[in-house]
């Protein structure tokens, strides 16, 4: 499972921080392997595949919202590297934070309600799966961010 899911996240190579459209190439793409990974990996009868996958699709949505914030995030970075402020570094850092926090919501609520339709196991599986899945895809994305620029310090601030 962990190969497929590197393969298909890997096949989808975004090649400048300036390309958001690859990054959004790369949320779609990743969307429909998703579904693939996730039938492959976290095995249950039909009628639990019957619960289950009205619940991840209102889960999607729900996590394509917060995709939407963080592009917007990487966006803004992205207009504005040359010209980072402190003030701009840390709203995008608190609306970083904000998003975390609202992701791990979203995990903590779909587990939830997965584990209550289709059991504890196979919910805990399918929370396996997709943290893995969205750790692959956060590191992916990490690659094509550059750090921020940093002033140059001179030798009275030392």
């Amino acid at each position: 499972m962990r190969s497929l899911l590197v393969v298909a996240l890997l096949s989808i190579t975004a090649t400048a921080f300036s390309q958001e459209k690859t990054l959004e190439l790369l949320r779609q793409d990743l969307k429909t392997q998703k579904v693939a990974i996730i039938t492959a990996s976290v095995p249950m009868t039909q009628a639990q595949a019957d619960a289950f996958w009205p619940i991840y699709r209102e889960y999607d949505v729900e996590l394509s919202k917060l995709g939407d914030r963080r592009m917007a995030v990487i966006k803004k970075y992205a207009d504005n590297f040359e010209k980072i402020d402190d003030k701009l570094a840390g709203e995008l850092v608190e609306e970083s934070f904000s998003i975390a926090d609202a992701r791990n919501e979203l995990l903590e609520k779909y587990y939830k309600k997965a584990a209550k339709a289709v059991g504890v196991v196979p919910a805990t599986r399918f929370l396996q799966v997709e943290n893995q899945m969205l750790t692959l895809l956060d590191a992916q994305i990490i690659d094509q961010v550059p750090l921020v620029k940093v002033p140059k310090v001179s030798e009275e601030k030392k």
